[in-house]
């Protein structure tokens, strides 16, 4: 971290300061997103077994998808972001509009996607009850995923203008929604049939289409009338760009599509391959996995925030404030990752106990969640380091990082750790959250390096003074 020795620690405070005030919105509003699973899980689960299982695997599908969209919309964030610091505010208009045109195909593909899920389903060793919830599950939460595309547009577009408070009142409200709508779905009413799990697809929909209609509102009522912001002219329609804006678009947003996807696969193909190991070791390894994925909204928040800062010191080309805001994110990320490291290990009994009581579960989950301690902060690194080489516009590097970092270390080592090989003894499941602590050691590393290359390259080429 060269850079971190050319700033003060007062400057690291008042980085830090700003960061937070971006960071808290976020946070709270991943934890609302991650609610909305948590309730659908709950309220399906009191219908029966086939009913829990269905809304498990049709989530298991709609997260990868819905990464797809995340992951290219979320380009809008870090250019939305320099080109305010610039001071081009015509073309902040111009990247609104063409984000909204490519959320089009986006959300069609996932519309598809999940709409013909029965095609691969079927392949799967599923019981009549529960391919046919599941099915109907996804078919009816299609419905919304066109909808939850525009609302990306819009959503990743006025965080790059450091607006995270609509993110967060809206993910809020589509959390309260959804909790009556799943039970009118869910269990019926009246006229309203009960759809069980099925149900959670038709809110899910609901929910999604209101998101949008909250964001229109926000948009055009609140942001576009704003005296401050009117420069920016919203208001006005633009047609589409493929060979400029989307394809910028495109340039940062494929690669840190991919990027996402490699962390999310890793886990899923790991509780595939732990299915040898038997029960216990699955069930482990789902505690360890719920706990850390909650855990886990903390560093990703801090990395949305450090793509928009380290978007908005980019666009001034400035190499101080690029690296004040960068490393100030990184040490942040890494002390916020210490602490909740340390509750980890000291509280890991009680917080395994709230999943489990079966004895030989929680002293597994226990080894489990001391090695998840260690990984944190390295973890913490890593995916704050990413969001800030994404505000930087550099995503490709980050993408061959993680894929090699996450499958090969991770994924490959965690392998042979779990298995054996002629070089060791298998050490069960533990062997492969070892290698993905190894494979996040070694994608903080590569990627701390890369930073600190890229911004001496953008010095050189003069983009940063």
């Amino acid at each position: 971290m060269n850079g971190i020795l050319t700033f003060s620690f007062d400057a690291f405070l008042k980085e830090t300061r700003k960061l937070i005030t971006i960071f808290v919105p976020i946070l709270i509003a991943q934890l609302a997103v991650t609610g909305l699973g948590v309730v659908d899980t709950i309220m399906s689960g009191r219908v029966g077994t086939n009913d829990l299982a269905a809304i498990g695997l049709g989530s298991s599908v709609l997260f990868p998808v819905m990464m797809i969209a995340i992951g290219i919309l979320m380009s809008l964030t870090s250019l939305v972001a320099k080109l305010e610091a610039k001071g081009d505010f015509q073309s902040l208009g111009e990247y609104l509009s063409q984000g909204i045109w490519l959320s089009i195909p986006i959300g069609l593909l996932m519309w598809g996607v999940l709409t013909y899920s029965d095609l691969f389903l079927k392949f799967l060793p599923l019981s009549p009850p529960v391919f046919h919830l599941t099915d109907d599950y996804l078919d009816y939460i299609a419905w919304g995923l066109p909808g939850l595309g525009f609302y990306f547009a819009y959503r990743f577009f006025w965080e790059g203008l450091s607006l995270t408070m609509p993110t967060m009142v809206i993910s809020l409200g589509a959390l309260v929604l959804n909790i009556p709508l799943n039970a009118l779905f869910i269990y019926g009413w009246g006229p309203i049939k009960a759809y069980g799990a099925a149900g959670c697809g038709i809110a899910s929909s609901i929910v999604m289409w209101c998101m949008l209609l909250a964001a229109l509102w926000f948009v055009y009522g609140r942001l576009a009338r704003n005296p401050e912001r009117q420069e920016m002219d919203l208001s006005k329609f633009h047609p589409p760009k493929w060979q400029g804006r989307i394809r910028s678009m495109l340039a940062i947003g494929v690669p840190n599509s991919l990027a996402l996807l490699f962390e999310a696969s890793l886990f899923s193909l790991i509780a595939i391959l732990i299915v040898k190991l038997g029960t216990l070791a699955i069930a482990a390894h789902q505690v360890a996995l719920s706990y850390s994925s909650l855990a886990f909204m903390l560093p990703i928040s801090i990395s949305l925030a450090a793509a928009i800062r380290s978007g908005q010191a980019y666009g001034k080309g400035s190499r101080l404030e690029v690296e004040t805001r960068v490393y100030s994110a990184v040490i942040f990320a890494i002390l916020v990752a210490i602490v909740t490291a340390l509750l980890t290990y000291f509280l890991r009994l009680p917080i395994i106990e709230l999943y489990t009581e079966n004895t030989q579960v929680i002293q597994l989950a226990m080894s489990l969640l001391v090695i998840a301690a260690l990984y944190q902060v390295f973890d913490a690194i890593q995916v704050t380091t990413a969001g800030a080489l994404r505000g930087l516009h550099s995503t490709h590097t980050t993408m061959w990082i993680t894929l090699f970092g996450y499958w090969v270390v991770g994924l490959g080592g965690g392998y042979l750790l779990t298995f054996g090989s002629p070089y060791n003894a298998p050490l069960g499941v533990a062997g492969f959250w070892i290698g993905i602590l190894l494979g996040f050691v070694f994608s903080a590393v590569a990627l701390q390096i890369k930073v600190a290359h890229l911004i001496r390259h953008l010095s050189r080429k003069g983009e940063l003074v």
